[in-house]
């Protein structure tokens, strides 16, 4: 990761983002839950839980989606909620996080 994208993920630190049909980072999908997931920011880490949504969360692996319940990920991390692919980064844009 380079500096600049360092220095934005640790000016979210101890956030956390609800990701869903409601929530900070709203996604407009009917197979996403109201509170599908949360993104936190931890030690300049990335947190990414499953809040129980009826769909799941998946990682994208190897064009493989893998059930994901929570863990650290990178920013580039592709991952599957509802109908539609996205990275972490993709996200935190959506919530204004910081620029595209």
């Amino acid at each position: 990761m380079d500096s600049s994208l360092d220095r934005e993920i640790k000016k979210l630190e101890s956030r956390t983002y609800i990701i869903g049909r409601e929530g900070h980072i709203y996604l407009n999908d009917p197979a996403v839950s109201k509170r599908h997931a949360e993104i936190q920011v931890m030690e300049g880490e990335i947190y990414l839980r499953d809040l129980g949504s009826t769909n799941g969360t998946y990682l994208v692996k190897n064009r493989k989606l893998i059930s994901f319940m929570e863990g650290y990920v990178q920013l580039n991390q592709a991952i599957v909620l509802g109908n539609r692919q996205y990275t972490i980064k993709d996200l935190l844009q959506i919530a204004g996080a910081f620029a595209a």
